[in-house]
């Protein structure tokens, strides 16, 4: 929007106008002012001139809307999306893993194309998952866009995020998010996902917090591999394929919940 308003400030219909009020007061005599006049003989090249400007502005200006209602599309779907898993919290219900992964991917997307990172993904075929798709979806988020903050602040030349599932028994699966990022120092291995402690700039130190807490209310486990500073880092998301009591919440039970 910010271009398309700065296209029109610059445009050059203001000088059709001038041009146009010139050949009004010449035009008693146009066919001689054309023709002799020392100006009047510009007109015609300056119009092609125009005319040509006018049509790439054009044309600029319609690339424009088009990038811009795509955008707003995306948006649209964004917000959709947070909407849809926004509406029922602590429900356990059937999920598909893979499905998550891409509803996460594109909240933040554009994140990821404007600092150039690229997505791999690497996929097992996984029966569904009986969890909390809200709790899921949260801890997701979190791992994604912290590595999109490592992959924004290496120096490497290229930024890679793999997206990676896969099963770890009969009865778990594997969700892991590796970057090739800035890494993390090994004594910080042990204390990442302490409440409060975080290597950010404008970190808070909730977000590995809570989300293995999350995990672990879940029954499952959240955890980090690095090598090293520079090394990129793997953050693993393990979870039971159904809860402990192989039950899945009723609405009742999250009513009793939120009166609790």
């Amino acid at each position: 929007a910010s271009l398309m308003a700065g296209k029109i400030r610059e445009s050059r219909v203001e000088n059709l106008t001038a041009l146009v009020n010139m050949l009004y007061e010449h035009q008693g005599r146009l066919d001689e002012y054309l023709a002799n006049d020392a100006k009047g003989s510009r007109v015609l090249p300056y119009l092609a001139k125009l005319g040509t400007h006018f049509t790439q502005e054009r044309q600029s200006l319609l690339a424009e809307l088009e990038s811009l209602t795509a955008n707003i599309g995306h948006i649209k779907e964004i917000v959709a999306t947070q909407q849809n898993h926004a509406r029922v919290s602590g429900l356990n219900e059937e999920v598909s893993i893979e499905g998550l992964i891409e509803d996460a991917v594109r909240m933040i997307h554009p994140g990821f194309e404007r600092h150039e990172i690229q997505i791999r993904r690497e996929f097992a075929e996984l029966p569904a998952v009986v969890a909390d798709k809200h709790r899921v979806l949260q801890i997701l988020l979190n791992l994604l866009n912290n590595a999109k903050r490592a992959l924004k602040e290496t120096a490497g030349p290229e930024r890679v995020l793999i997206v990676r599932t896969r099963r770890t028994g009969e009865g778990s699966v594997a969700l892991e998010i590796q970057d090739t990022g800035v890494g993390i120092a090994p004594e910080n291995l042990t204390k990442i996902f302490a409440q409060g402690f975080t290597t950010q700039r404008n970190g808070h130190g909730f977000g590995l917090h809570s989300g293995v807490l999350a995990a672990q209310e879940m029954g499952g486990t959240l955890r980090v591999q690095s090598d090293g500073l520079g090394c990129g880092a793997t953050f693993i998301l393990e979870l039971p394929l159904a809860p402990a009591d192989s039950r899945v919440d009723s609405k009742v039970a999250v009513q009793e919940r939120r009166v609790a």
